[in-house]
């Protein structure tokens, strides 16, 4: 009975965690819970000096054990603008018997193009591939949920400045939190710490999501 209350509850506040997939500049945020069908998300993120706006949509199979996401946007730093896109796979690996705790896995792969003032590289054109494990608590709130996550992860990244190109490895951490607002409605905020990139960006990334599943009401 309460692992079948904690999934209806939560059923709109897992999708929400879609947040910005694998985009560049975005915080990974993975709960270790997924949902079965299809959810749309709206993403804003920033931190290090750069900002992203961008919208995502994720499908959970095998009845939510397993998720593939996707995101596509604008990103902003150093004075101009360019694309950014990310995708990300993720699955449920294990869960308490009340259904309450849950650990998870996941890896991705997203980037960006390099941009240019004056004919001089001002963004180098990056490529980044997380991997990590994540591990989650939710709870319901009467007919709403919601969930809290954290994820151990490593980040390599590659940078092509023109001439010259970088790569590097980190290990980072990420916490969110998922709320089911309503049947359909969900959100999401969560960031990302640890050590500097490739391109030079710092450790503090930060980002939210509202998340609608279609169909529900």
């Amino acid at each position: 009975m309460l692992v079948r209350l904690l999934t209806a509850a939560f059923a709109t506040a897992a999708t929400a965690a879609i947040a910005a997939a694998q985009v560049p500049g975005a915080p990974v945020l993975q709960n270790a819970f997924a949902n079965p069908g299809i959810a749309v998300a709206a993403n804003f993120a920033g931190g290090s000096g750069a900002s992203f706006y961008g919208a995502a949509a994720a499908w959970g199979l095998w009845n939510g054990r397993f998720q593939v996401s996707g995101a596509a946007g604008v990103s902003r730093s150093n004075g101009s603008s360019r694309g950014a896109y990310g995708g990300r796979a993720a699955m449920s690996l294990w869960s308490t018997s009340s259904g309450a705790l849950g650990v998870g896995a996941f890896a991705g792969v997203g980037g960006s193009p390099s941009t240019k003032v004056d004919g001089v590289v001002n963004n180098p054109a990056v490529t980044y591939v997380p991997a990590g494990v994540t591990v989650g608590y939710r709870h319901a709130l009467g007919s709403h949920g919601f969930a809290a996550y954290a994820s151990p992860l490593y980040r390599w990244t590659h940078a092509d400045f023109g001439p010259t190109t970088t790569s590097n490895g980190s290990f980072r951490v990420a916490t969110g939190v998922d709320i089911g607002l309503s049947t359909s409605l969900g959100l999401t905020v969560g960031g990302e710490f640890g050590g500097n990139t490739a391109d030079g960006k710092s450790s503090g990334l930060f980002g939210a999501a509202v998340s609608f599943v279609p169909g529900r009401r």
